[in-house]
């Protein structure tokens, strides 16, 4: 049996292979330049949203209208504000301020923005038989949990970094957010 000695009936010239470890060395080296690209500089925002599916794709949408595209980093966690201060969830307490730390250190955001809405099953789990229900009587719940935070983000010293917090608060999926003043 004769063995054939034509390179292109195996695959792979020489020049073939000679092409391809050149593309696989320049692809190489793109995770660097595309990390460079990505960290030019100070973000606008942390914004810091419930993962209720109802409102997530408006609150984007808000954050592109008001801020701009790419212009903020976004943290979906539930209950919001309350994954600042919750009792019942401490492991989100913990992640919360992991992305405010992560968020300041990477991209080096201004300001933390915070959505909370109307609904939220989080805050249903997290008050049981206290969840205020609608209305004022929710909108004053969810200002208490703001402020809770409020005082949060104070004591870890993110306001003496000069790092600003806003609250907002949807009523209904579709709506512009009220800012909430705590």
């Amino acid at each position: 049996m004769v063995e054939s000695l034509n390179h292109s009936a195996r695959g792979l010239s020489r020049r073939s292979f000679a092409a391809l470890a050149l593309a696989g060395g320049a692809v190489s080296l793109l995770p660097r330049q595309a990390f460079a690209a990505g960290d030019a500089g100070p973000l606008e925002a942390l914004a810091v949203t419930c993962i209720d599916y109802r409102y997530v794709s408006h609150e984007v949408n808000w954050l592109d209208t008001k801020l701009g595209k790419k212009t903020y980093d976004l943290a979906a966690l539930a209950g919001a504000s309350l994954a600042g201060v919750s009792q019942m969830f401490p492991a989100s307490v913990d992640a919360l301020w992991n992305h405010i730390n992560i968020a300041r250190t990477l991209h080096a955001v201004k300001k933390v923005m915070v959505f909370d809405h109307h609904d939220c099953g989080a805050f249903k789990q997290e008050f049981g038989p206290n969840y205020a229900g609608e209305g004022t009587a929710e909108l004053d719940q969810h200002a208490a949990v703001m402020k809770r935070m409020k005082a949060e983000f104070a004591h870890r010293g993110w306001t003496a970094l000069g790092v600003g917090l806003e609250f907002y608060f949807f009523t209904k999926e579709g709506a512009e957010p009220t800012r909430i003043t705590v």
